[in-house]
């Protein structure tokens, strides 16, 4: 369906809200006029308009859709807002009057509204710097359309985020180390990683040695600009594809290159159970890594199957123990997605209540996002959204049941219902790298192929270094990265020592 913005380019703004209630139809925005043609063919399309005055905006939308029309129109008056505040309200509008007319003529109603974008926290943090959090959680439920429940979720995760923040100096970092390498490619997966099974041994000891020599480089333009390592995030892909031997090698060059804080948070990816052994084991806990993540994604075996996952849901309780064997004082995230092929709501209850009755100390709920290139993007589409709203619902109450409180959220593009993941702890155990990362509250220094870097500061602004995506290419790319590394420096050193 082809969407035309009349007379401005919010491109991005309101073909992601089409896409977001649209998604069968495959919206596309192009600006310009109307095609003259297209009203005549009698096929579906939109059309977003925007009149500015000094004193206020007015944003329309119109759409025909299965034979029916619908028109709305927003309006909104200035008050001595600057030119930044001015372009953010008139985004809105425009994004406010399709999802309007959207929903008029489908009667969708999804849970985050008009909201699109990965960080819906974020937004709240931004209204409670302006407003208590009752006025907050109105303002996303009046303005942005939001549901009430996820209103508040966004506002409780929101003063998390800024308690976070406040617990910070202007040194302080994030790592994240990248592993692009996987045993097999799930169902669900897009990931572009060349597979490290069999014969692509051989490219992981070659990764292995650029990414060491990155992570040398990085952590001496750490040191030099004073930066102080709160949390460090080895994920990937499957960072424990590596064998024990080569995760020494790995954790080796942090803990000896990288400013790492006293209490440095230091989290492991081992997310597929079928690559988790004793051995491997030992070697996080040899190296202070004091997190690990094993994730089920579900504990039904046809589900699994399905998903193209190469483990059973024995074998991942299995590995869940070996780590609690080998490693007890590992804080421990099981992960978990729903929506995936051949589950139910109560299929997706039955493995959340395993997962309780394990006592992992984070637990992750995912709504499946079936992304281009992933198997499933070919084969099926999403669950319906009452479907999936009843796995998360109940999976929610249960969680709050035994204790697990929300400490993080964020979205992805393609995902089900539009609902959100969100990651849940019990006993006072947030994985700070999530909360650093999502919530921006802290630089992320990134290392490997297919890693970005984002420099934010204080004032939310931020620069990206984007590495390449594919190993061969990091590789190649290798030299010009680590040439790179001064930039750190000279961002560390020109934050001021004193906490903000």
């Amino acid at each position: 369906m082809r969407i035309f913005l009349t007379n401005h380019s919010f491109l991005f703004d309101i073909e992601q809200t089409a896409l977001m209630l649209l998604p069968s139809a495959e919206p596309r925005a192009e600006i310009g006029p109307v095609d003259e043609a297209v009203p005549a063919s009698g096929e579906d399309y939109g059309a977003s308009s925007i009149e500015v005055t000094p004193q206020c905006v007015a944003a329309s939308f119109f759409l025909r859709l299965g034979g029916k029309c619908a028109e709305k129109v927003c309006r909104y008056e200035f008050s001595g807002e600057n030119e930044e505040k001015r372009q953010s309200e008139i985004r809105h509008l425009a994004r406010r009057a399709a999802f309007l007319a959207i929903t008029e003529l489908t009667g969708e109603n999804p849970a985050w509204g008009v909201l699109s974008g990965v960080r819906p926290a974020k937004l709240a943090r931004a209204l409670l710097e302006e407003m208590p959090a009752e006025e907050a959680e109105k303002a996303l439920t009046g303005r942005f359309f939001v549901k009430p429940e996820k209103a508040k979720l966004a506002v409780d995760l929101a003063k998390i985020a800024m308690e976070a923040e406040y617990d910070t100096g202007p040194k302080d970092a994030a790592v994240y180390v990248g592993v692009p390498f996987c045993p097999t490619r799930c169902a669900y997966c897009s990931f572009i990683g060349p597979m490290a099974a069999g014969p692509n041994s051989v490219k992981l000891s070659a990764y292995l040695t650029d990414l060491r020599r990155e992570i040398a480089a990085t952590g001496e333009a750490l040191a030099a600009g004073g930066a102080n390592v709160r949390a460090l995030y080895v994920g990937g892909g499957t960072p424990t594809v590596f064998s024990a031997e080569q995760l020494a090698l790995l954790l080796e060059a942090v803990k000896t290159n990288m400013p790492l804080a006293p209490a440095c948070e230091i989290t492991v990816e081992a997310g597929r159970p079928d690559t988790i052994t004793a051995e491997k084991v030992s070697a996080l806990v040899q190296y202070g890594v004091n997190r690990v993540s094993v994730n089920p994604q579900s504990f039904s075996d046809e589900v699994l199957q399905a998903a193209g996952r190469r483990h059973t849901a024995e074998e991942a309780i299995e590995a869940f123990a070996l780590v609690r064997k080998v490693g007890p004082n590992l804080a421990v995230n099981m992960d978990f997605i729903a929506g995936l092929p051949k589950d139910t709501p109560e299929g997706f209850v039955k493995s959340i209540e395993t997962a309780v009755s394990l006592r992992p100390e984070n637990i992750t709920v995912h709504t499946l996002a079936i992304k281009k290139g992933a198997q499933l993007a070919e084969s099926r589409q999403q669950e319906a959204r009452e479907t999936l709203s009843a796995m998360l619902s109940a999976g929610q109450a249960i969680l709050q049941r035994e204790g697990y409180r929300p400490y993080y959220l964020y979205r992805q593009k393609y995902m089900g219902g539009s609902f959100e993941n969100v990651g849940y702890e019990r006993g006072g155990t947030p994985c700070l790298y999530n909360i650093y990362m999502m919530e921006e509250v802290l630089p992320v220094v990134a290392c490997g192929a297919g890693a970005a870097t984002k420099l934010v500061s204080k004032s939310r602004r931020f620069e990206r270094i984007i590495h390449p995506k594919y190993a061969e290419d990091y590789s190649q790319k290798l030299e010009e990265i680590l040439a790179k590394k001064a930039d750190l420096t000279a961002f560390f050193q020109s934050r001021p020592c004193n906490a903000p």
